[in-house]
């Protein structure tokens, strides 16, 4: 990332091939960290982007209805994304699960939408078995969101009809505005393009009389210029996943949460994250708060305000 910004900074677009081929790269590494094909991957700015292109492109049909849960983060969850103007019925499920979700289905279900991980209390969904279930019913996908917490953002949302086991919250300690979407080659074409512009045609390396055909992989979804100072730090990142290991990750990251969740339980917080801990999100609730202590708090907050104000307002003696 640094090279790019100091190469931008000194030599403007000079290196734009370098870029662009940055961008295939990471479509390479990313098709290693999910197990996907890198034609199948295309690079977007946000999660909510991608899952707006499956509520919106999915060529839907009056009286088709979607399944999702009440665990799911706004962007999986808001009713008016897509799915309503087109007539299609939400359905919502208590828990991610394959219980709660196979009595909801039926032969109009076209998409079932579920985190992998839930984004406060780090609900973990068995995405194998819902996978399998929207298998079973005829003509269902997942369309899977994969959330990060933290500094960084980049999230995953995909859509398949199976996910394996092994694809689970990544982390992927990357920049802010850049993302995977992955699309099965096999669903690509059951979704719009909604978005048009130079980079998603074949041009043939003309930018005047150009063919205006969409590409034929999942560079369709990309119109324009990406985010390529967020590219190379993703690619970095995903590297360097890979060679720490995604089981060796998994492992600490869980033995770290559950060391956290036992100690909040030892010293009388409540934890609403169920165990045994399956992601490194945990969620939990203090304990009640003496009265008396709320009102010492109080006084200490109007000393320390009062403190600020006094060294705001105070004379400068040189």
């Amino acid at each position: 990332m640094e090279w790019h910004a100091a190469g931008s900074a000194d030599f403007g677009a000079l290196h734009w091939r370098d870029w662009y081929a940055e961008g295939d790269r990471l479509r390479t590494s990313a098709g290693r960290l999910i197990g996907g094909e890198p034609a199948e991957i295309a690079l977007l700015k946000n999660t909510s982007e991608a899952l707006s292109f499956v509520a919106q492109g999915y060529r839907w049909e009056r009286g088709d209805n979607v399944i999702t849960t009440h665990l799911e983060f706004p962007s999986n969850y808001t009713r008016g994304n897509g799915w309503s103007r087109a007539g299609v019925e939400c359905r919502i499920a208590p828990l991610p699960t394959v219980e709660a979700i196979e009595p909801l289905i039926d032969a109009k279900t076209r998409i079932v939408t579920v985190s992998s991980v839930a984004f406060h209390n780090g609900f973990t969904a068995d995405l194998d078995a819902i996978g399998e279930l929207c298998a079973r019913a005829r003509g269902a996908v997942l369309c899977r969101r994969d959330s990060e917490r933290g500094r960084a953002a980049d999230r995953c949302a995909q859509v398949e009809d199976r996910v394996p086991g092994r694809r689970r919250d990544k982390w992927m300690c990357g920049p802010e505005t850049v993302t995977i979407f992955y699309a099965a080659a096999e669903h690509r074409d059951k979704l719009e393009v909604l978005e048009s512009g130079w980079t998603n045609v074949r041009r043939g390396g003309r930018f005047i009389e150009c063919d205006y055909e969409l590409l034929p992989d999942a560079r369709r979804f990309e119109a324009g210029s990406l985010n390529t100072n967020g590219i190379y730090g993703l690619r970095a990142a995903i590297d360097l996943l890979l060679e720490i290991g995604i089981k060796n990750i998994a492992r600490e990251v869980i033995a770290i949460a559950t060391k956290l969740a036992n100690r909040l339980d030892a010293i009388g917080w409540r934890v609403a994250s169920p165990r045994p801990i399956a992601s490194g999100i945990i969620g939990a609730i203090p304990p009640a708060v003496e009265p008396s202590l709320l009102k010492w708090h109080r006084l200490l907050e109007r000393g320390r305000h009062r403190l600020r104000a006094a060294r705001r307002d105070a004379p400068l003696f040189i």
